[in-house]
């Protein structure tokens, strides 16, 4: 009928390809009779587990036994004992076989399923020499405290510093680390001083199977470098505070000279001179100028006592230029300097009054010295809603963009040797913002220069 025909036909084709499974199989699929006679082997055995062997051979052969490293006594085994299966490992032709052997009693053959395990044995294998491999210490350690394993470096180190040995208790105090650690079961981070050196102690719980695993990493170099380095780095910073003293030391010497050379000047004055009104002008001068040494003394006494403090007063600015001017009077020749006065009418501002001359007496004088003792100065103020501003101008020789970005660095001048410290811009910009006011600068070269001081509008405290 064709309808049988055609189930036939369907379970024939079934059939051939169940028959296919062994040999499309990509492991190794061989069955060896109980009398020893290799009865068949897939396509993968006989290119691998079976290579270059006669397959109508027999495993009785002791020339072929030998090459297929016991197999054949596996098979023994197999058809002799009373396993479903047996599970061995067999090294052929310089490759390891993981092997299944399954006896088919009825039929009095057994199959033989062999896996190349050759590379992932050889992982394996790597990855159990990982911890000997280490050049840091690798140990061990039972919930019971008893060590398990050490690598080399931790035998040659660690424990020679602890004095024990693997198999043999660790001490009380890594003991009580082990037993914190099984029963947080968090790592725990921890250095140990051991002898002369340190180590820094990861502990990692291996809550599953009742043990810690302790990696330890020699630090003492690490230590003693950044203990070094951190004498190196106090070093510098004093060495820093020694430098800033002596900026603010050689600072404080510019700012008393200008003053000082008054009281001198004055001072040789009445020594020759017998015109009695001309002499007490002079004196008056020496009180004033002796005066603005002892603010001077008196600020760097508050500041002494407490850095943030100014010794504020109210100012005015119009004062602070009509002061500057006057001792400048007596500190360079004005005879050839067209002074122009612009002032505001009452630019009030917070701040210490020496501090304030200080910078506007700077002015003058490096605007008197850029023109050369000759041209036109201004002094102007100006007071608004928002600021209160003092400006130096001078006609002198202007300076260029370079030498404008390192005007208020310290020792820093373009006067000529030994006609200036370069310290007292440096000073002017410090004291400009501790008075929590802005610094402005034009200047053109061959065309003058412009300081102005911008106070913020403040009322008093």
């Amino acid at each position: 009928m064709p309808e049988n025909e055609a189930i036939i036909r369907k379970l024939e084709e079934e059939i051939e390809n169940i028959s296919r499974f062994p040999d499309e199989n990509p492991h190794s699929v061989i069955r060896v009779s109980f009398g020893g006679e290799l009865l068949f082997a897939n396509s993968s055995a006989r290119n691998t587990l079976i290579k270059n062997f006669d397959h109508n051979g027999s495993f009785v052969d002791g020339k072929n036994a030998d090459r297929f490293g016991g197999i054949f006594e596996s098979v023994r085994r197999a058809m002799d004992g009373d396993e479903t299966y047996r599970s061995e490992t067999h090294i052929i032709g310089g490759r390891i076989y993981a092997c299944a052997f399954v006896p088919i009693n009825e039929h009095e053959y057994v199959n033989v399923y062999g896996t190349d395990i050759t590379d992932s044995q050889k992982e394996i294998e790597g990855l159990a020499r990982f911890p000997e491999e280490n050049p840091h210490s690798v140990i061990r350690i039972s919930g019971e405290g008893e060590i398990i394993f050490a690598n080399s470096p931790a035998k040659g180190q660690i424990l020679k510093e602890l004095g024990v040995k693997v198999g043999q208790k660790v001490p009380d105090e890594i003991y009580s680390t082990v037993k914190e650690t099984l029963g947080s079961g968090d790592y725990l981070d921890v250095d140990h001083n051991l002898g002369d050196r340190i180590y820094a102690c990861t502990f990692v719980p291996v809550i599953e199977h009742s043990y810690v695993n302790i990696y330890g990493v020699d630090i003492t170099d690490k230590i003693n470098a950044q203990e070094e380095t951190e004498q190196v780095n106090q070093e510098l910073i004093q060495a820093e505070k020694m430098s800033s003293l002596g900026v603010v030391i050689s600072g404080i010497a510019h700012e008393i000279r200008n003053p000082l050379q008054v009281v001198m000047a004055m001072s040789e004055s009445i020594v020759d001179d017998d015109d009695l009104p001309r002499i007490q002008d002079d004196a008056q001068e020496i009180i004033d100028a002796s005066h603005r040494i002892s603010e001077i003394v008196n600020d760097l006494s508050t500041h002494a006592r407490d850095a943030r403090t100014l010794g504020r007063s109210t100012i005015n600015l119009n004062d602070v230029a009509d002061k500057a001017m006057e001792i400048s009077k007596h500190t360079r020749n004005l005879k050839s300097v067209k002074v122009v006065k612009d002032y505001a009418k009452s630019p009030i501002v917070i701040g210490s009054t020496s501090e304030l001359m200080q910078i506007i007496t700077n002015f003058v004088n490096n605007g008197v010295d850029a023109m050369d003792a000759k041209g036109e100065l201004r002094l102007a103020t100006t007071s608004t809603k928002e600021n209160h501003t003092i400006s130096v101008t001078d006609n002198g020789s202007g300076m260029d963009k370079a030498t404008q970005k390192k005007i208020f660095d310290p020792f820093f001048t373009t006067k000529d040797p030994g006609k200036g410290t370069g310290l007292g811009l440096h000073v002017v910009g410090k004291i400009v913002e501790k008075h929590g006011a802005k610094l402005d600068l034009k200047s053109e070269l061959g065309k003058g220069t412009t300081f102005t001081v911008i106070f913020p509008h403040k009322k008093e405290a």
